[in-house]
Parts: C-alpha cells; structure tokens; sequence
C-alpha cells in the first residue's frame, strides 16, 4: 500500500538532477562567425541547346523540327552522352502572326509557325566539349543559350570550405579574446549559416584548340560557421 507513496518520494528527489543536466550554461559568451573556400576544377560541363525553326504550317513546323531533332540526338549518342544525361528543357508551338501594320479593323492572320525543342546536357568529357558544341551546330542546332561549368560531386569541396571556415571562426574568437583580456572556454555550439553554389574563377585555360575554344577556369565553393565559445 505505500508503494504509491515511495514512488512519489523517488520522483521528486530525482527531478533536482534531471533540472540540473538540462541547466543552460551562464556567464560571459562569445558568438563568431567565419568563412571558408575552396578552390575545385570542373569535371562536367551543362550545355543548353536547342532547334528552333519556323513554317508556314505547325505540321510542317513540328516535322522539320522532328528531323533536325533526330539528328542531334544521334550526334550525342555517337559522342558518348548517355540517356540519362540529356533531359528535354522545353518544347513550344506558337502561332506567328501578321505584321500589326495592318488596319485595326482587320483581324490579324497567322502566318506561320514557330516550334522550339530545348535540351539540358551534361558532358562528362571534358576534353570534347568543344567538338561536340561545333558538330552540334553542324547537325542542326541553331540555339546554344549557355554552357556552365560544375563537379560531378560537390561535397568533398563543400566539406574543405566546411573546416576552412571553423579554423577562420577560432582563429578570430582567439584574436578577439586576447584583445578583450579574457581566454576562450569550450565550444557551446557550431551552426553552418550558409553554403554557395559554385562560382566561377576565371582562370584561361582551353579544353579544345582546334574546334571551338571552351574554358572551364575554376570553381570556388563557399561555407560559413557561426561558434559559440565560453569565456573564462
């Protein structure tokens, strides 16, 4: 019958340490930040590409469009880019219309069609880059809106640019507790307050002389910590 009550005893002579270990730590903090890079090489390259023709008819618009379409896709295929690396980006039939010189009491005409089919691929060989930008054109592709730069795997970049910026925090926090006459204590807490996306560093250095002259440079990865230390 008093089992209730030893319960009841044990509960609250325990609830003191279970408050204890849970106890914010008190006293003087200091909070800094700091920033890291790191410097990678490019292993892909992303290309947009696309045909982008115009017929008096959308069946004629689509067919020669189809065509030209058929024959990039062999031309990648042949180069060595697989399936999963191409990915169609868009694909659009508009109507084009007549000049607007016409009277405002006549209704406008179409005069045609425009049909534009967009890709995404990604080169993994870097050393074809710029033959296969100059067969493509040849094969047909009359639009080639950009071409990017990035790694296969951008971790490993990330994570140097991770260590990078916790050494930058210490080493100022230490800077800045000696200045202050005070010495730092233990890490309360690290977050990463951001990471960039890889930017370009424009260093010239050419995949391919002899067909059309492509650079990849560098890329630079960024990361930032926020620590937390005690002072003591």
């Amino acid at each position: 019958m008093r089992l209730p009550h030893i319960l009841l005893v044990l509960m609250l002579s325990a609830s003191p340490v279970f408050a204890q270990n849970f106890t914010p730590t008190s006293g003087p903090v200091l909070t800094m930040s700091g920033i890291g890079e790191a410097l990678g090489a490019p292993d892909i390259a992303l290309i947009d590409i696309g045909v982008e023709l115009r017929a008096p008819t959308a069946e004629q618009a689509l067919r020669q469009n189809s065509g030209r379409m058929k024959d990039v896709f062999a031309l990648l295929a042949a180069s060595g880019i697989k399936p999963r690396d191409i990915q169609t980006s868009q694909f659009s039939l508009f109507p084009q219309w007549e000049d607007q010189k016409s009277p405002y009491n006549k209704p406008l005409q179409i005069v045609g069609f425009k049909v534009t089919n967009a890709l995404n691929v990604r080169v993994r060989d870097l050393a074809q880059l710029g033959s296969i930008l100059d067969a493509l054109t040849k094969a047909g592709a009359n639009r080639i809106q950009s071409v990017r730069f990035s790694v296969d795997n951008s971790e490993r970049y990330l994570d140097a640019a991770r260590r990078a910026a916790v050494v930058d925090a210490i080493r100022k926090a230490k800077i800045t507790a000696k200045a202050a006459g005070v010495s730092l204590g233990a890490i309360l807490s690290i977050s990463e307050s951001r990471t960039s996306n890889p930017e370009p560093v424009f260093r010239m250095s050419a995949l391919a002389a002899d067909t059309v002259p492509i650079s990849g440079g560098e890329l630079k990865f960024t990361a930032g910590v926020t620590i937390r230390f005690a002072l003591e």
